[in-house]
């Protein structure tokens, strides 16, 4: 992989009040004589980077296969990993997690919104102007200009994948003639507001959950087998309360043997008999990004998570709004209800409500239907059960985009070019030729 850094705007409105550096790493064509393009992949995340995207997942974006027609390239968002990272006090990293069984009470929405108001003002104060402007739209403008460096004279080959594809649709957005052929992924609604957006995350994860106990009940293979899979996962996260947040994300592998259904019923298994070794393992596995021995850059991490969410979907007050909304997704999906207020400062699976609790600002980019024309040279991907991104957000997204191609792929997990080689096949075949895939491709199990 190569590297290097291009100087770019802190703020598009004002370029020439400050500058930051952003990083950019390329793969290039493995057979120069023959490549196509340059393809760009926008990191997902929020929190992803050079890194998770071609070092940790560098199989699972199918890197090596799309070398050989393109020089595959990435980047680190603003605020993430060599991007001018975001830096926050870690003593004021909010000590107070919120409930895990029951929504919190107005007292304690507003200590929390209290706490986060007190981080958030250190991230400020140590960031400088780059942390008022992380929305999606910003990332986008980043992306316009990587395209005027590495491929001037051709429109924009992207695959947005998780949250790249709220890049992707921002991007769409704001230089729609310039692209040549867009996927969007595992795709994350702009349309909806926060509590919407966790609401269907919270029930797709519920599903996701009850799908792995009936495959569990199906097939002696598995480790809870015989067992009541439900029971299981309560007496493994009262004894390890860290397992709550890892299956949650473990469950974005869907059925995949190496860290899928099998492999969550055996770790349950193996807490609930007293070992922790591989549940310590994953956990140390599933940070985001890299990694930095620096405390203030570890604690950015979470006002990173918080500065793009809170840009992109707005602060979080209505404590009213929230308790009833926060009631009703508790009695449809009580082992997951926690997601949708969730503001623990980890590697996060998902946005909870919470994280938006305290936070400064107005929206810069606020939730919108997506104001674009004609779009044959655009994919709306997904599959049909994605515990993080569920596929009902991705048909809303298909259906504001008109003349979009759909492409739905039938399998558990998240962002179907991970899961399903129907659909990097689909895709690849876009890239290459857009008028080649039908309008809406199934691809099977």
């Amino acid at each position: 992989m190569q590297c290097t850094t291009i100087e770019l705007p802190v703020d598009y409105a004002n370029p020439a009040s400050s500058t930051f550096k952003l990083r950019i790493g390329r793969v290039p064509a493995s057979d120069p004589a023959h490549k196509k393009g340059v393809l760009l992949f926008p990191p997902g995340g929020p929190g992803a980077g050079i890194v998770s995207m071609f070092v940790a997942n560098r199989a699972g974006n199918h890197v090596d296969d799309f070398r050989r027609w393109y020089d595959v390239v990435t980047f680190d968002p603003r605020g993430i990993g060599k991007s001018s990272p975001i830096r926050c006090s870690p003593q004021a990293v909010p000590k107070a997690t919120p409930p895990s069984t029951v929504p919190p009470t107005q007292a304690q929405f507003d200590a929390i919104s209290a706490a986060n108001a007190a981080f958030f003002k250190t991230c400020f104060a140590l960031t400088g102007g780059l942390m008022s402007h992380l929305s999606a739209m910003d990332t986008a403008m980043d992306v316009e200009r990587i395209r005027q460096t590495l491929a001037p004279n051709a429109g924009l080959l992207a695959y947005g994948g998780s949250y790249g594809s709220a890049y992707g649709a921002a991007y769409l957005e704001r230089y729609g003639s310039h692209v040549k052929a867009l996927v969007l992924d595992g795709v994350v609604d702009h349309s909806v507001d926060l509590p919407t957006f966790m609401t269907r995350n919270v029930v797709a994860a519920q599903d996701e959950f009850d799908r792995l106990t009936r495959w569990c009940n199906a097939n002696a293979s598995c480790a809870l087998h015989g067992r009541d899979v439900g029971a299981a996962y309560d007496k493994a996260v009262a004894r390890a309360p860290a397992l709550r947040t890892t299956v949650s994300q473990l469950l974005a592998a869907g059925s995949s043997p190496e860290y899928g259904w099998s492999f969550i019923a055996r770790l349950l298994a193996q807490v609930n008999a007293g070992n922790m070794s591989e549940l310590k393992k994953i956990v140390k596995s599933m940070s985001l990004g890299e990694t930095s021995a620096d405390p203030q850059l570890r604690a950015g991490k979470s006002g990173l998570f918080s500065g793009v969410f809170c840009s992109d979907y707005g602060p979080q007050r209505d404590y009213a709004s929230f308790q009833r909304q926060a009631i009703a997704i508790s009695r449809r999906a009580p082992r997951f209800a926690w997601k949708f207020w969730d503001s623990t400062p980890i590697a996060h699976a998902s946005a909870g409500v919470l994280d938006c609790a305290g936070w400064p600002l107005p929206a810069s980019y606020p939730p919108h239907r997506l104001q674009v024309g004609l779009h044959r040279n655009v994919m709306v991907a997904n599959p049909t059960h994605d515990p993080a991104t569920p596929l009902t957000a991705a048909l809303s997204v298909w259906m504001q985009i008109p003349d979009a191609r759909l492409l739905i792929a039938d399998v558990d997990g998240h962002q179907s070019l991970i899961l399903s080689q129907c659909a990097y096949r689909t895709q690849l075949r876009f890239f290459g030729e857009v008028k080649a895939p039908e309008s809406v491709t199934l691809c099977p199990k």
